[in-house]
């Protein structure tokens, strides 16, 4: 892999795996999907207090933001407890919408330096077989994961997502991995040599979480500092050879101009998208009234319209299509009874 990533091209015995990537993405190929399967974070929008926080309230949010901003996204990221079912029971999502949801169990602490315990859990009751017969087209799967850790963790991670992908590989279901760099210690991220740390962390992840099994990954801007915009396209470059395949930016907490900015640069690097959350509709969440939600929607919908603009002709797509010429002979008159396995 030299230049632009590596997309997935169907074979016989990846029919369902490719339509269900074709229903989180666009014509053109690309992700473009609105997260909003955010947990105690998302409370903490509304309140400190997370006691004060009722779940009633907060389906409504989502809900109200999944109504608006799936009609402007391929793909939506939901969690179970508060917008998948709702959503669909309450019909905000339309049926040409892809649906992705995250298998993993997120332990909030505040004490944390992310907020939530670093350990890699998964959510009981809910994995991918779960999420096919609930009809989600791919799954998700956050690491907190740094290089240098232990090496006891970094292996009980690389395990843990190549079990989830063998899982959802038998269910020709696409496994989106999520590595998350965090600080350790007194480690100051404005510091040059903790962004290093950082930025070596983020490419090899890229390459071992790919390497373990996921089909897209979800990844960080390997670099902090955009003012330097040469360094940023040279880590991008680095990042797309590490990863040889389907990957798309997170938002991370940066401002919506700073994720343009970072997606306009990935663009050239064979990056096929996006899941972003609070960069986008940060400014509809929370308590306000509805006339102040409602042009907070709008301003995400504008946000997703212009973030699909930055992709257009640009990145790489997720798969290709067979050339309509060549699939006869590619997917015979037998495919299908071999298309799935016992």
């Amino acid at each position: 892999m030299t230049a632009l990533s590596t997309p997935r091209v169907p074979t016989p015995s990846t029919i369902g795996l490719h339509r269900r990537l074709a229903r989180i993405c666009d014509a053109a190929g690309h992700i473009r999907t609105m997260a909003i399967d955010h947990p105690e974070n998302y409370l903490r929008l509304f309140d400190a207090d997370l006691d004060a926080v009722s779940f009633e309230e907060v389906v409504e949010s989502k809900l109200d933001m999944l109504r608006v901003l799936s009609r402007h996204a391929t793909s939506v990221l939901v969690d179970p407890v508060w917008s998948f079912g709702q959503s669909v029971a309450a019909g905000v999502v339309p049926g040409d919408v892809g649906v992705i949801s995250g298998i993993e169990d997120l332990y909030y602490r505040p004490d944390s330096a992310v907020g939530f315990d670093t350990g890699l859990h998964l959510k009981e009751g809910w994995g991918p077989r779960v999420l096919a017969t609930l009809g989600a087209d791919a799954a998700k799967l956050v690491v907190f994961h740094r290089e240098d850790q232990p090496a006891e963790v970094v292996e009980q991670q690389h395990a843990v997502v190549a079990d989830a992908a063998a899982q959802c590989r038998a269910l020709q279901m696409p496994l989106v991995v999520e590595p998350l760099w965090f600080p350790t210690g007194d480690e100051d991220t404005a510091d040059p040599a903790v962004q290093r740390v950082r930025r070596s962390s983020v490419l090899a992840s890229a390459r071992s979480f790919r390497e373990a099994g996921a089909d897209i990954m979800k990844v960080e801007f390997p670099v902090l500092d955009l003012d330097d915009l040469d360094a940023a396209h040279e880590a991008c470059a680095a990042l797309d050879e590490a990863v040889s395949g389907p990957w798309v930016l997170l938002s991370a907490g940066v401002t919506y101009e700073g994720f343009r900015t970072q997606l306009d640069v990935a663009a050239d690097h064979g990056c096929s998208g996006f899941m972003a959350g609070r960069a986008i509709w940060g400014d509809a969440v929370g308590r306000m009234d509805a006339t102040a939600r409602a042009a907070g929607a709008d301003l995400a919908a504008r946000r997703l319209d212009e973030l699909a603009e930055v992709l257009e002709g640009r990145g790489a797509p997720a798969f290709t299509p067979v050339d309509p010429a060549e699939v006869a002979a590619l997917v015979g008159p037998d495919w299908y009874r071999g298309a799935v396995t016992a």
